[in-house]
């Protein structure tokens, strides 16, 4: 019997091995992998990216959360349709252009400030603009953002001799309705706008006084439309 005694020690170690390595369960909790897997909103590819049913805790000129939205019939309508309400009728459309540039001086401006500083009458106010989603809700009453439009960046100065206002957002309606949107409402204040291409941007612009403004609207390859509205004065 003791020829045996060293096969049952072997036995015995074998067994406290397997006792003391437990089988792993894998993760299987579909909320968690699912939390997991998704893309970071931190992640730089994703800036600007349209999800429906997400919601951007963002701090900007309306309370709570501000939706994202892609272009979107529905919505763009709605947009029109408070448009029209705020100038009291249906809007016509924006005479044609009376000008054409090859090149947007502002398309390419990487910063609210560098878009003020493309335009002559911005560019003085340019260097003292500071930046908040405040200052989209100070534009001039006779110019606001266009109606259910999402802001991305805004920028202001109330400096000596500045009342400068920038705001960038972008909208689902298309850039001859923020146009005929600006055009009508500048119209309506007495501040002659006039309409023009730049590059690929459709443009209205003028002013009156110490009052000076320029839309610039463009297309994205998403299908929304981007807008740069600059005041001053």
């Amino acid at each position: 019997m003791d020829r045996f005694l060293p096969l049952l020690a072997i036995s015995l170690l074998t067994a406290c091995g397997d006792a003391a390595a437990p089988e792993t369960t894998p993760l299987r909790d579909s909320a968690i992998m699912g939390a997991l897997s998704e893309p970071l909103l931190s992640d730089p590819d994703m800036v600007g990216a349209s999800r429906n049913a997400t919601m951007l805790a963002g701090g900007g000129p309306a309370e709570g959360g501000v939706p994202l939205f892609g272009p979107d019939d529905k919505e763009a309508s709605r947009a029109r349709d408070e448009a029209a309400r705020l100038l009291g009728g249906a809007i016509a459309p924006a005479p044609r252009a009376e000008a054409s540039a090859d090149v947007s001086a502002v398309a390419k401006a990487q910063t609210a400030a560098s878009v003020a500083a493309a335009l002559p009458f911005a560019a003085k106010c340019a260097s003292s603009l500071g930046y908040s989603f405040g200052w989209a809700a100070k534009v001039p009453a006779t110019l606001p953002v266009y109606p259910r439009a999402h802001t991305q960046e805004a920028g202001g100065s109330d400096a000596a001799g500045c009342k400068l206002r920038v705001v960038n957002f972008r909208t689902p309606v298309a850039a001859s309705d923020v146009i005929a949107f600006y055009h009508a409402s500048a119209a309506r204040a007495g501040l002659v706008p006039q309409v023009s291409k730049a590059g690929k941007d459709k443009v209205v612009s003028g002013g009156k006084g110490t009052l000076s403004f320029a839309v610039y609207a463009r297309r994205t390859a998403d299908g929304m439309t981007e807008v740069d509205l600059i005041t001053n004065g």
